[in-house]
This record gives structure tokens, sequence and C-alpha cells, in this order.
């Protein structure tokens, strides 16, 4: 597979085909379907615990890193014929060390008194896997029998600081099974137990998805989105304030 990074556009405007995405995440599922775009979903064949546990980079491009990894697996998927991939990794960042998703109740209230008062990074790389065309599939690099892409990727960093909340808080949230599959330990969008107090940038980022990155990824793509999926120029994030529950506007 002859899979390039890239931010260059191809030049020209393109018809978009299908979205794939690959994942198991609801809540990526539900926010894709706010593009208003053509998408179906599949799960990425990839094993993340084996494949995070083998790499030596930043933990700061870890999540863009797994993201160009299950874009790659994706693609030898038959659902994946004539669609673009797309792919998203979230990290949770506390002084440079990744806080990944809990392992079972102890460790997501570990995760959380670490977190507790204190400002974090959520970083969530995005890819998305563009087939070739013809010329570009010749290339010497194409391996045999895989679908040849080209997958451009990027990250999206968003502050985030957690209020000082209680251990009995803390108790009641990790009895609610919330905190359990998602990375950092808790998720911002949970209506009863509101833990970050403020951040800075883009909601969906810390929900998972920052569709604002996902635009830009298919614009440079040479696809032209329709107008309400553009993000303004000089904006963040119109989808955050799309989004954005009215409960959490105090935290912008």
């Amino acid at each position: 597979m002859n899979n390039q990074r890239t931010s260059e556009g191809n030049g020209g405007s393109q018809r978009l085909p299908v979205l794939l995405l690959a994942s198991a995440s609801p809540r990526r599922r539900q926010l894709i379907a706010q593009l208003g775009l053509p998408f179906k979903v599949t799960v990425s064949p990839l094993d993340e615990e084996w494949l995070e546990a083998r790499y030596d980079g930043p933990a700061e491009e870890l999540g863009r890193w797994l993201a160009e990894r299950k874009a790659e697996a994706a693609l030898a998927l038959p659902e994946a014929a004539d669609c673009l991939v797309v792919t998203a990794d979230t990290t949770v960042i506390l002084d440079g060390i990744s806080q990944g998703k809990p392992r079972d109740a102890a460790h997501a209230r570990a995760i959380l008194r670490r977190l507790r008062g204190r400002w974090h990074q959520v970083i969530t790389g995005v890819a998305v896997a563009f087939p070739m065309r013809g010329d570009e599939a010749s290339a010497p690099a194409a391996y045999k029998g895989q679908k040849p892409a080209l997958i451009r990727s990027s990250r999206c960093v968003t502050p985030v600081l957690m209020r000082s909340y209680s251990d009995e808080e803390i108790e009641a949230y990790i009895a609610s099974g919330d905190p359990l599959d998602k990375a950092g330990a808790y998720g911002i969008q949970n209506p009863n137990f509101q833990l970050p107090e403020r951040i800075a940038g883009c909601y969906l980022n810390v929900v998972g998805f920052p569709l604002c990155t996902l635009s830009a990824l298919l614009e440079a793509g040479g696809f032209t989105l329709p107008a309400p999926v553009q993000p303004s120029p000089g904006s963040f994030c119109p989808w955050s304030k799309h989004c954005l529950p009215p409960a959490r506007k105090s935290m912008i």
C-alpha cells in the first residue's frame, strides 16, 4: 500500500464519495451524521492496545499515528471499496503523558484524581484515506494485493481545565459506568457529571471527533463540501458552536 502523509491539495474539486467511518465509537457515529454527508460505519480490525504498547514517539502525536494505522487497516476491508476511509483517535495528555482509557474502576479513579483541578490537553488525530488515481497507484512503493491510498492526517488540540471535584463525585461518576470506555476516564458531554470547568478550543475535539479537522482534510483532498460544512475563515470550529449543549456554553 502506497500510503503517504501529505498536506497538499489535489487541485480542483471532486465529487465526494461515501465516507466509511472505521470506528466503534457511538459518539463519532453521531457526530459524523451531523455533516449531512453520505456515510457508513465499520469497525477497524486493528488491535489498538497491542499497537499503542509499541509506540515510542511523543505522546502528543500518538492519536494521529493511531488514526493513520487504523486507516491503513480499514483499507483492506471489503466495505472500503469506493469509499473515503475516515478514522480518529483521541488521547488525553497530562504532563506529557497519555492517560489512556481506564483498565478498570481503580484506574479510572487514579486518572480522575490526577486530572482534578488541573489543565490538560485533549488531542484527536484524524486520518482520511483517499484512493489513488491510476497513475498514482502504479508507484513503485505500492504493495501487491492491497488498495493503494493517499493518507492525509491532522490533529486537533484543546486545553481543558478540570474543576476541583470531590472524591464523592468521582465515586458517583465511576459507579455510572461512563468513564470506563473514554480516554482520560471522562466524557465532557455527560449530562449528569460536568467535570471540566473550562475549555480553550474545540468542544467536539473533547467529545472525540473534531468535525472542523475532518472538513479541512476533505477540502485539502480536493473535495468541495456543502457550505454549512466548511469552517468559517478565521474561526476554529463552527460545528462546536452548532453541537454545544446549552449547559456547556459556560465552559467556552
